[in-house]
């Protein structure tokens, strides 16, 4: 059965020049008079076998259908989107066409669009580690150098954590080899009666307790020192040049030693999948780094204790980088698109580093696709 209409973009006008033009090319004439919707759509395709898609609408309109060929103009800068391919999303440039010639199903027409945005130059392949360093450090050092309250609070992680994990293990060992009417928690089926591990079921439960009790834990050992966000311009820019401890304020309580920090930059796929099934079934959203530049980075020998950490380090640096490398930001909803990560960070051998995540309304969108 030949589709109602075809949907063209015929141009896709630049910043400078003018506007994306679809054209729509109806193919039956019994649709003349006919109301129709035209949509351009952004969608969201996650690589998953479980991917949770999205897709939002970036223009839309209603027009009559008078003769066999409409076409439609929306301005450039009015679409903040593109296509663009990636590591775990793809984000794909749709039109569409909903005829209202039916009293329940209206005839509908999709395409894919191209929407390039260009290339940009050659990145980082290791984005996770530059925006996610390895962080070492000695445990006791950086016991001794916090409060005593979060000394007592860390402990107490360490043991009750510790011995909490270990006992749900063992609760797990003891079900796995005890008929079901004997468990003691974990029984042998899942939600949907499917036979189902109480050891690896323990085991998962371990794991995000330990995962909860670390992120905790890391909460406390960083409060040898204070350390926030104070930037207070209203936009960053590209071709300007920022004082670096202009972008944050700290203190710390213990002397640091070989003490570097860092201003650093991605962009971050974003988007969900499924998990689990039956009862347990969830929806997970994730964050995946690509395209990581850093924009300054500097090592002092030694900071005294209690005195400003910005004081010593007031070179001046530039985010151009980051503008030229990183693709501009499409939100598609508040869990899928791709988004321009940037923070603040204070790296220590022997500490829990310091990382501040800079807030993502301070860019333009324009200034990214900057030749």
């Amino acid at each position: 059965m030949a589709e109602a209409a075809s949907i063209t973009l015929e141009r896709d006008g630049d910043r400078d020049s003018g506007d994306i033009i679809c054209s729509i090319r109806i193919h039956d004439q019994k649709h003349r008079d006919h109301s129709a919707t035209f949509r351009l759509l952004a969608v969201v395709k996650v690589h998953d076998s479980r991917g949770v898609d999205s897709e939002s609408v970036l223009h839309e309109e209603t027009f009559r259908i008078s003769a066999p060929y409409h076409e439609i103009r929306i301005p450039r800068d009015e679409v903040l989107a593109y296509s663009y391919f990636g590591n775990m999303i793809d984000i794909e440039i749709h039109t569409r066409v909903i005829i209202d010639d039916a009293m329940l199903f209206d005839s509908k027409v999709s395409a894919e669009q191209e929407m390039e945005l260009g290339l940009k130059p050659p990145a980082n392949d290791d984005a996770e580690g530059v925006v996610e360093p390895k962080d070492d450090f000695f445990f006791f050092k950086n016991l001794k150098a916090i409060p005593f309250q979060a000394q007592v609070i860390t402990l107490a992680l360490v043991i009750v954590g510790g011995l909490v994990m270990l006992i749900n293990t063992a609760i797990g060992a003891h079900d796995q080899f005890s008929p079901n009417h004997l468990v003691y928690f974990y029984d042998h089926y899942d939600s949907d009666g499917d036979g189902e591990s109480p050891l690896q079921k323990a085991l998962m439960g371990s794991g995000a307790l330990g995962a909860m009790i670390w992120f905790a834990m890391r909460s406390q050992l960083r409060k040898y020192m204070k350390f926030r966000f104070k930037f207070q311009g209203k936009a960053i820019r590209p071709d300007e040049e920022y004082v670096a401890s202009s972008l944050f304020a700290g203190r710390s309580r213990v002397p640091l030693e070989n003490i570097t920090l860092r201003v650093v930059a991605s962009n971050m796929e974003c988007g969900q999948y499924v998990r689990g099934s039956g009862t347990n079934q969830r929806t997970v959203s994730f964050t995946e780094p690509i395209r990581g530049v850093v924009l300054f980075e500097k090592t002092v020998g030694h900071i005294p204790a209690r005195t400003p950490i910005g004081a010593h380090f007031d070179d001046r640096f530039s985010f151009t980088p980051m503008f030229e490398l990183l693709y501009p930001p499409v939100s598609i909803s508040s869990s899928h698109g791709l988004e321009v990560h940037w923070e603040v960070q204070l790296i220590h051998p022997e500490f829990v580093d310091q990382e501040l995540v800079g807030p993502k309304n301070l860019f333009t969108y324009e200034d990214f696709l900057r030749p």
